[in-house]
């Protein structure tokens, strides 16, 4: 049973047809065998539970073994991973917790935090506590990567429902990097894609469409993957366009924005800060430092996340601000005036199928964190961005 589980975990580099042959050997295998019933249901049950799908013939077998013998933790562990295949939240919920009852154990645990976060309407202490729990399944094998991974994620969660923090991000990255010395974690195609989508959040394009590649190299029918590197790949190259030509403008309203930005230089109230342009700041964070800029032009990419705005600055450079968290309905516009304390830079340099693209990036995680004609938002220009979730995971 444990080499079909290992032969199901190498589910997308395999076929189907050679899944159910094996599975087919071991029930013989088992029936071969001179073993009590509670242990013969419970390795029959988890046979049957190998594939991605419900299988009602596991969970009845399952649920008898249960019965008779219902203080094993694991027979509780496939119980609920059976049941939620067929969308029964709360009753793998209650089999894992039935499980942790018995014996504290890594695969309950991170079962656990998966299905809280599957719940509708979380909170932040939900969320948080998720995490919580998925660190003390890690705590109990670090050198499990799915433990890892499934950390990764609960860290990937609490970046989209908790205030997109970009440190959180660096978390789950750091969560996904220690997986990876796991070898079974490599051939999940959702590793690939979710560590693709921390990298794109995190405004490292080169890694994301590495990550998104890798991805649709172990399963090339990976529809939502397809999608977002066609997304990435189309926010980059318009960005790219509108920086290099200044937003498409023409140079008369170009010339028009630049008079009207250095006609309302804003500064900020204090000593500590200087004013400098987009050339004197520092790739990272550059604290103790401000800039002024002028939009002119802006790209939603798919998601309305973030918010590209194509900017100049008083030295006529042009330059992207991705900012996070915004409504797209509410987000700056042609002609306003942004001022942007402490500013994290980067330059993004890829090429993409041939393509090189090249433009200096501002990062700003939160609308709160920018005036816009020297005002401070307001707070209905949030928009959080939406988490969803499509497996196990």
């Amino acid at each position: 049973v444990n080499v079909i589980d290992v032969y199901r975990k190498q589910w997308y580099q395999r076929r189907v047809r050679g899944l159910k042959k094996r599975l087919s050997d071991t029930l013989q295998q088992i029936d071969s065998l001179s073993l009590e019933d509670r242990i013969s249901s419970y390795l029959k049950g988890r046979a049957l539970n190998v594939g991605n799908s419900y299988n009602a013939d596991a969970e009845s077998i399952l649920v008898n073994a249960a019965k008779m013998n219902p203080t094993m933790y694991e027979l509780w562990n496939e119980l609920g991973d059976c049941i939620w295949k067929k969308g029964d939240k709360k009753g793998a919920r209650n089999c894992f917790e039935r499980a942790l009852g018995q014996q504290k154990n890594k695969v309950s645990l991170r079962n656990l935090s998966i299905v809280m976060r599957h719940k509708v309407g979380l909170t932040k202490e939900e969320i948080e506590e998720t995490v919580r729990i998925s660190k003390e399944a890690v705590s109990l094998d670090i050198s499990d990567g799915t433990s890892w991974y499934i950390l990764g994620n609960a860290y990937l969660a609490q970046f989209f429902l908790c205030g997109q923090a970009s440190n959180v991000l660096k978390c789950s990255l750091n969560a996904y990097t220690k997986a990876s010395d796991d070898q079974k974690v490599l051939s999940d195609p959702d590793y690939y894609y979710n560590k693709a989508i921390v990298s794109k959040y995190l405004d490292d394009y080169r890694s994301a469409l590495t990550y998104f590649s890798e991805a649709l190299s172990v399963d090339p029918r990976f529809a939502e993957c397809k999608k977002e590197l066609e997304s990435l790949n189309d926010q980059i190259s318009k960005t790219h366009s509108l920086v290099v030509n200044k937003g498409k403008l023409k140079a008369k309203k170009v010339a028009a924005l630049m008079k009207s930005l250095k006609e309302k230089f804003y500064s900020q109230n204090s000593s500590k800060v200087v004013m400098v342009p987009f050339s004197e700041l520092e790739n990272g964070p550059n604290k103790e430092k401000v800039f002024n800029c002028v939009l002119v032009s802006s790209v939603v990419p798919m998601g309305q996340t973030p918010f590209v705005c194509i900017c100049l600055d008083a030295h006529d450079t042009c330059f992207a601000v991705n900012i996070y968290n915004i409504d797209t309905f509410k987000a700056p516009k042609l002609g306003d005036i942004l001022t942007i304390p402490f500013p994290h830079r980067s330059i993004v340099d890829i090429v993409v199928a041939g393509e090189a693209y090249c433009f200096g990036l501002i990062r700003v995680d939160s609308p709160f964190q920018i005036m816009v004609n020297n005002r401070q938002l307001s707070n209905d220009v949030l928009a959080p961005l939406k988490l969803t979730t499509t497996a196990m995971t």
